[in-house]
């Protein structure tokens, strides 16, 4: 039987927002993504958003004062840190709305165009709840 081909791995997601502007600046600025490059001609980013992982923001999108729910936008975002405590007073002294305080290593926060960001510390990717309810959802 002929060996399968190694499976294919995740290398970019692309979210488009409303304000690309601000989109951008909330995840180079604020969250502190590296910026790998950057066409404003064409409203166009990509972030360093892990080891092999790109997130691309493109105008296009739609935002709301809101949360958004999964059927206004099916993809949430979830962040690795080091130490959730100090991210979460970081990210507050900076500005960016945070949903409640940390509930079991989870943190829930929306960047500008109301979509749910997730940061954690735990050693385990954490259980997203249904209806991505975390922290005042």
């Amino acid at each position: 039987m002929a060996k399968l081909p190694p499976p294919p791995t995740l290398a970019l997601i692309t979210l488009a927002a409303e304000d690309w502007y601000e989109t951008v600046d909330f995840y180079h600025d604020l969250l502190g993504l590296p910026l790998l490059s950057s066409d404003e001609a064409h409203s166009r980013a990509r972030l360093q958003a892990g080891p092999g992982l790109v997130l691309e923001i493109v105008s296009g999108g739609f935002g709301s004062e809101a949360p958004k729910t999964p059927r206004e936008n099916p993809l949430s975002l979830c962040l690795h840190v080091h130490d959730l405590s100090r991210q979460a007073f970081e990210l507050e002294q900076r500005g960016v709305w945070l949903l409640g305080e940390p509930t079991d290593g989870l943190l829930s926060l929306l960047d500008p165009e109301g979509n749910r960001v997730y940061v954690y510390d735990t050693v385990d990717l954490p259980h997203i709840p249904d209806g991505w309810e975390v922290g005042g959802g």
